[in-house]
């Protein structure tokens, strides 16, 4: 039986250790990778543009990308709509880039040859296939399929790790999208996602257009959302939020002018149909409006000194708001300080106001442009 290696806290602490690789900085790195899509949505248009991009160490979306050598396992195509897609994406094509068209099971014969080529080219950096079900034999229903999942993943995990490359997986969405969480909508288990070091899923919001949205996360990724459209066949990017932006996204601008129509009416009381026609504010239901009032309250109100609290009548249940003000007077400045910790929350995006009468919270929070423009082009 093979020993339990342990290293202690102090080791650890002050070993030199090498960072992750970046294959796309801040996209992809080394480890398990897993892209999810929508049926024909072009993933593998963009499997093939990336697979291009990386072997010859050009810019992804203006992002630098590490220059290695590339495996691509088309299982779905064939060798001549490979051939016509290269044709229709570059003049010359990267001599270290590889194609596969078959290959084992998951489980089987797929670990095997994989570590036999990594022996073979220890240069390969990146190795797709296209696609997961492809691999993998069906799952009986008898079988705990998180358990399946996890473990079929993991082989493929371990082996990215030890040969410190990366091992990039398609997959498939689920038909019907899950509106509370994207990284839901991945066929199979949340196995899938648990094991792999970084998710993507790409899929449209109108399924007659060019135009998708590629959210994104990971271990050592930090969660980003693309927003993209597909012009002669290659995925371009339009439109790029970080962490910091998907949560301002995540925040309704309502509950914002919310925050700016307490601020200075100092209080309100009554239902929250009435709130929001006192903002002028109508396309969000009162009941969802409730909803994300109570779930962003510590968020957007509390910091403020705005407290909120529920009174039911025979005919209604009301809100009460009121905006706490001391008499010390430094009511603006502790206000100030509110704006200030949620404007280093959300990563110094926005524009700090110089008091609290000379802007509007709204406005301040829904701003404007970033210190540093992100690098998508």
């Amino acid at each position: 039986m093979e020993k339990l290696h342990l290293i202690s806290a102090d080791t650890l602490f002050y070993t030199p250790l090498d960072h992750p690789r970046m294959l796309i900085d801040g996209i992809l790195s080394n480890g398990l990778a897993i892209l999810s899509g929508d049926s024909k949505i072009g993933k593998s248009w963009l499997i093939l543009w990336l697979g291009l991009k990386i072997s010859q160490g050009e810019p992804v979306w203006g992002l630098p990308t590490s220059k290695t050598d590339v495996i691509y396992l088309a299982l779905e195509d064939t060798d001549w709509r490979i051939q016509q897609r290269m044709q229709d994406l570059i003049d010359i094509p990267p001599k270290n880039l590889h194609f596969g068209f078959s290959c084992g099971k998951l489980g089987a014969e797929l670990e095997g040859q994989i570590k036999d080529i990594l022996e073979q080219e220890p240069s390969t950096g990146l190795i797709f296939i296209d696609t997961l079900q492809m691999v993998r034999d069906n799952v009986s229903s008898k079988v705990n399929a998180y358990a399946q999942d996890y473990k079929d993943l993991s082989a493929l995990k371990k082996i990215a790790d030890d040969h410190k490359m990366c091992i990039f997986l398609i997959h498939h969405n689920r038909k019907e999208h899950d509106g509370s969480n994207v990284f839901n909508d991945m066929t199979g288990s949340t196995g899938i996602a648990g094991v792999a070091d970084t998710c993507m899923v790409l899929r449209k919001e109108n399924h007659f257009n060019n135009d998708a949205v590629l959210n994104i996360t990971g271990r050592d990724i930090e969660e980003k959302q693309l927003r993209m459209t597909m012009r002669k066949n290659v995925w371009e990017v339009t439109e790029a939020l970080d962490a910091a932006g998907l949560r301002r996204e995540r925040v309704p601008h309502f509950l914002f002018q919310i925050a700016d129509y307490l601020l200075k009416e100092k209080s309100f009381t009554g239902t929250v149909t009435e709130l929001l026609a006192a903002i002028g504010h109508e396309t969000t239901k009162a009941n969802v409006a409730s909803k994300l009032i109570t779930r962003h309250f510590n968020e957007v109100f509390k910091p403020l000194g705005i407290t909120m609290e529920h009174k039911v009548t025979a005919n209604a249940r009301l809100m009460i708001w009121q905006l706490n003000d001391d008499d010390d007077g430094n009511d603006d400045k502790r206000r100030n300080e509110a704006l200030a910790s949620l404007r280093q929350q959300h990563d110094d995006t926005f524009s700090l106001p110089q008091t609290s009468s000379q802007s509007s919270f709204a406005s301040w929070y829904e701003i404007t442009e970033p210190d540093e423009e992100l690098p998508f082009k």
